[in-house]
């Protein structure tokens, strides 16, 4: 027989245990990574078991959250630093009461501290898409190392980022619903991508259009001949490319673009291609379709720049006070 353990630790690896039986791999590690920063607190300040927890204690640790939570090494405004604390303490609060009812339901806890405490969401600054000047600038540098490219390895990897960036920009999938991809998801015929679990492990289709589908089909003609396996994007070496070996990719491609005091990285794509999208189409539940957002309050935050600048447009030639003469 088990013996029934009330330390931090044991508890811990209960909760992890929990949350892998119901959640993916990923939400595994947001809610655990958080509850783990709490227990460590909780273990320094000699809180040796969960029913010595208090309310007091749980607004002791937002607190030291807070006062830790700046980085002498980072620049930003006032209002910046006020989104950081406020967003961090919004993550913290999520991971912690997930923590805590699930420490109440095992019985662990007669009641749940955090009872009466609340941080609401946080409100996201508006994130404006890439230029057309900066995509040209991004084109510009893939152009030209695809030019360079001597070797058939050469060639694949400057055909790999191109296509990966095209297909960015056209589909507007999220970075590891594109790191996920498999040969088996690009039909080049019919110009579609299909994104197999994507989040909340629902499935959708996007497209792409003729620039990308070149650059796709480029691509995958050189893979065939230097990597096996049935994921679409590969390394040098040909293993898989991860979610943050594509980050890097973006990295380099925005320094060797001069663009690296432009705020924003591979998420921005999709910011700018549901722009590009609802300019084009004037289609917002198209764009929520192809974005795949469950809701469409979450497709006007992403658009929330072309509905800005569609607006303005009222003002071209005269204002409210011109308006009055006519």
């Amino acid at each position: 027989m088990v013996q029934r353990d009330e330390s931090w630790r044991w508890l811990l690896e209960g909760f992890r245990y929990e949350l892998e039986a119901q959640v993916r791999p990923r939400t595994v590690e947001y809610y655990y990574d958080h509850a783990s920063v709490f227990v460590r607190w909780a273990e320094s300040t000699a809180i040796i078991e969960p029913r010595l927890l208090t309310k007091r204690d749980i607004n002791s640790f937002f607190h030291y959250i807070t006062s830790n939570c700046h980085n002498p090494k980072r620049s930003c405004s006032a209002g910046e630093e006020a989104r950081h604390v406020e967003s961090l303490r919004y993550h913290y609060y999520r991971g912690l009461k997930r923590f805590l009812s699930w420490l109440m339901a095992e019985g662990y806890v007669e009641y749940n501290p955090l009872d009466g405490i609340a941080f609401k969401p946080p409100t996201a600054p508006p994130i404006e898409p890439y230029t057309r000047e900066h995509k040209e600038k991004f084109l510009a540098v893939l152009d030209y190392d695809w030019k360079i490219a001597k070797t058939p390895r050469q060639r694949m990897l400057a055909a790999r980022d191109k296509a990966i960036t095209s297909l960015f920009f056209e589909s507007g999938l999220r970075l590891q619903e594109l790191a996920d991809l498999r040969l088996k998801d690009i039909d080049l015929n019919e110009h579609r991508v299909k994104v197999r679990f994507g989040k909340l492990g629902k499935s959708r289709l996007s497209g792409f259009g003729p620039q990308t589908r070149k650059s796709l089909w480029r691509y995958l003609g050189l893979r065939q001949a230097l990597a096996e396996g049935d994921k679409l994007w590969v390394t040098e070496e040909g293993r898989p490319l991860s979610s943050r070996g594509i980050q890097e990719i973006f990295r380099r491609l925005k320094r060797d673009a001069g663009l690296e005091h432009v705020r924003g990285l591979v998420h921005k794509c999709r910011h700018t291609f549901a722009t590009d999208l609802l300019e084009h189409t004037g289609d917002m539940k198209a764009c929520q379709t192809l974005l795949g957002h469950s809701t469409l309050q979450m497709t006007q935050r992403y658009t929330e720049h072309v509905q800005a600048e569609h607006a303005l447009k009222y003002y071209d030639g005269g204002g409210p006070l011109d308006w009055m003469k006519n």
